[in-house]
């Protein structure tokens, strides 16, 4: 197996590891065992538990921005779909790997100060890419104009309960579309009858 795709290798395991276990309970060892390697194997590729935890959501807010990019200026789709594509692929993102979005959302909170601010740092890119995106639109016509900070945060906390709500609902995956319109119908009319 070559070195790069052994370290990847050895991520998924301890992404695994984690999903289960929590970052605490997780230690060097069940990796290491889940993986089939030995302990400097792992040693090759990171320096600590902490390390791999932090790859693993450097990786994610990498592919989280590859995701989000900006609205395209395609005349051919409404501003409405591109965002839906972009939620629906943040969706998707998330589902294909639920190890790792269950770590993120719900077994990654307050394990240290030092922790806390590398998480608030993930949730800070993500809610500046959202925005830049956001901004984008704005400069195209294709948002109005608002709080970008605060749509920002509220699109962000939206997308992490529907995602929530889909990990925890066998078949909502299945009513991925009628979801987001749903979503987007919120957002364009709210709740109120008039």
């Amino acid at each position: 197996m070559l070195r790069e795709e052994r370290k990847k290798m050895v991520v998924q395991c301890a992404k695994a590891v984690f999903s289960q276990k929590g970052y605490y309970q997780a230690s060097i060892s069940d990796i290491i065992e889940r993986a089939g390697i030995a302990r400097g194997t792992f040693y090759l590729y990171f320096r600590s538990k902490r390390d791999i935890f932090n790859s693993i959501l450097d990786e994610l807010a990498r592919e989280l921005e590859g995701v989000i990019g900006r609205l395209d200026l395609d005349p051919s789709a409404s501003s409405l779909e591109q965002l839906k594509s972009i939620l629906r692929s943040i969706i998707m993102l998330a589902l294909g790997d639920r190890d790792l979005t269950r770590i993120v959302l719900s077994r990654a909170g307050g394990l240290d100060s030092e922790f806390d601010g590398k998480l608030r740092k993930f949730y800070e890119t993500a809610l500046d890419t959202i925005e830049s995106s956001l901004q984008h639109g704005i400069e195209h016509g294709l948002v109005r104009e608002c709080n970008t900070k605060v749509i920002a945060c509220c699109i962000l906390g939206c997308m992490k309960e529907i995602v929530n709500h889909i990990f925890s609902d066998a078949e909502a995956i299945s009513q991925l579309d009628s979801i987001l319109d749903e979503v987007f119908d919120f957002a364009l009319q709210g709740v109120l009858t008039s």
